[in-house]
């Protein structure tokens, strides 16, 4: 073909961006990958069945080392990048006592001859510095100054970047190593270059095979349901039954009634034959049998989408002031939400509440992380709509859309009040606040924009649901307890002026800005070094999260002040 194919996907990692012979200076874009298989996006399970085994990871903790993690307390090495090796000693950057050290693993290695990890010193996260012995690892693993339960966990602590000191043995023969814990990612996201093809997912159970029969997990990984709303019969009946969850992978594939709800409470108890499962080989002869799920729901004929209904902006530069508000929503809401999180107590919680408001606190900063790529997102396709000369939009939205009188709320970070939960599920209710914004967005981008656009909105309108259900479920859980049990304080107020505390939060604030600026303004792949720098400065006590941490502790409200910077103002709704 003389002409390149258009791209059909905005490239998220560096995977996606491919170099060859092509008409645009010799670089060719392919389509990326989907957001399910990007790592951030995978479960946060260590066992196989998922979108990747993350226990390889720890494979390659250690400069030049690949090792296996046997039980517990066992860490063999079974190999040494030997290429890697050599070109760090002809490129200076290892001394010769210490290329020796791992010239003589790799040797022993070849003839069959075994090496351990026995003993590692480094930095265990929020267990601090520690030298552990790796064969004195055991549960339990509780109160101050305590060890790691086992070997895989130590080594996932180690804080990446870090010293790290290894004792390994051969018999009676010692060795120690020392290099910096390995950095799984690179500057634009992708894996780092230690890992091999295939390496995350080579553990993984085999689908459509029974190799699923000795798995941790299930049957599927997360893209396939254990539970789904049941198809709906002709006529739909006008029941309860036909909105609740039921098993996927029932046996019984009767469609002339309605499965009973895959519920722990069931009449019958868990006995019910209605809730029986495929077993192990049917899942073999008969998975035709199980149907697609289309928007939460099995389908058993063709699909017919909804007709999407939203009125469209009448220009594109409304559109575009309406993207640009859009992403001031994202920042603004950042702030009310990390305002909420850091409102819970973190410490002397009641026994009885511990686990809701831990939950909830966690919830409350993934779903922050959350607009934080929203906000990249509405910024990526701003971007690509901009003629000439890009402004990133992260000037922070003074009001935000709400239910009732004028349809607008002034921004407020407060705690986590049950008032401020509700404000929350209003604000993300689906095809309301919000979502109806990106409504609009989107059948905007029907007649002015691409595919790849449309796409983007349509993810952040899903994961905005998401948002919706958890916020749903925080508030189920707080509920359930006094808001004394769970707040440091219910009317908590910012720090004076002149306090330290809140003096460095707002100068790593600023920083933050001024680094996504300049990646969102250079785009991917010339600003990723950028927006890593930034994302990486959200995190631990040197960043974002340790000086709110500094403010929360102190027993003050964690906010952002308004900058005066033109690139940073406040904006309001259109």
């Amino acid at each position: 073909m003389s002409q390149q194919e258009p791209i059909k996907l905005i490239p998220r990692n560096v995977a996606a961006l491919r170099r060859g012979q092509g008409p645009q200076n010799g670089t060719r874009l392919v389509a990326g990958n989907p957001v399910s298989t990007r790592l951030e996006a995978g479960v946060g399970n260590c066992f196989p069945g998922l979108e990747c085994d993350l226990r390889n990871l720890e494979r390659r903790f250690f400069p030049f080392l690949e090792v296996d993690i046997e039980g517990d307390t066992t860490i063999r090495v079974v190999s040494v990048d030997t290429p890697g090796l050599q070109s760090a000693v002809s490129g200076g950057q290892m001394p010769a006592g210490t290329a020796t050290v791992y010239q003589q693993i790799a040797g022993d290695l070849a003839a069959s001859r075994s090496w351990r990890v026995t003993q590692i010193r480094g930095t265990f996260g929020p267990l601090g510095v520690q030298t552990l012995v790796v064969a004195n690892l055991a549960l339990p693993s509780t109160g101050p100054n305590r060890l790691p339960p086992d070997a895989w966990t130590a080594i996932r602590l180690l804080t990446e970047g870090t010293e790290v000191q290894l004792t390994l043995k051969r018999g009676n023969m010692s060795r120690t190593l020392v290099g910096n814990r390995a950095r799984y990612l690179d500057d634009n996201g992708g894996l780092a270059k230690m890992f091999l093809p295939g390496e995350l997912t080579q553990s993984l159970c085999s689908p459509w095979t029974h190799d699923f029969r000795d798995c941790g997990c299930f049957y599927w990984a997360s893209n396939h349901p254990d539970i789904a709303l049941p198809p709906l019969p002709t006529p739909a009946p006008n029941v309860p039954e036909v909105n609740t969850d039921v098993v996927w992978e029932r046996a019984n594939r009767n469609l002339s009634t309605l499965p009973p709800p895959a519920t722990s409470n069931d009449p019958n108890g868990a006995g019910n034959p209605e809730l029986a499962e495929l077993v192990y080989y049917q899942i073999n002869t008969e998975w035709q049998a199980l149907n697609f799920v289309v928007e939460g729901r099995e389908i058993v004929g063709p699909y017919q989408p909804g007709v999407f209904a939203a009125d469209k902006f009448a220009t594109k530069e409304e559109l575009l002031t309406n993207l640009r508000y859009a992403a001031g929503v994202e920042l603004a809401v950042i702030h009310e939400y990390l305002a909420a999180a850091y409102s819970l107590k973190a410490t002397r919680i009641p026994p009885a509440a511990n686990d809701d408001v831990v939950a909830a606190r966690a919830e409350l900063i993934r779903i922050a992380a959350s607009e934080m790529r929203h906000l990249r997102a509405v910024n990526d396709v701003l971007h690509a709509l901009t003629v000439g000369k890009f402004t990133p939009a992260l000037r922070v939205a003074v009001r935000v859309p709400a239910a009732g009188p004028g349809g607008f709320r002034n921004v407020e970070p407060r705690a986590a009040t049950p008032q401020a939960i509700q404000d929350f599920i209003d604000l993300e209710r689906p095809s309301v606040l919000v979502d109806g914004l990106y409504s609009r967005i989107l059948a905007t981008l029907e007649r002015d924009g691409s595919a790849e656009m449309r796409q983007t909105i349509r993810s952040i309108m899903a994961e905005g649901e998401n948002h919706f259900e958890t916020f749903s479920f925080i508030q189920e859980w707080l509920n359930r307890h006094s808001p004394n049990d769970y707040l440091r304080g219910s009317n908590l107020t910012t720090p004076p002026s002149g306090n330290a505390r809140h003096a460095t939060l707002q100068q790593r604030y600023r920083d933050l800005l001024e680094r996504l600026f300049s990646g969102y303004t250079l785009g991917i792949p010339a600003g990723a070094g950028d927006i890593n720098t930034a994302r990486n400065a959200m995190l631990g006590n040197a960043g974002i999260a340790g000086a709110a941490g500094a403010v929360a502790d102190a027993g003050f409200l964690v906010a952002f002040d308004r900058i005066a910077d033109p690139r940073f103002a406040p904006i309001d709704h259109p």
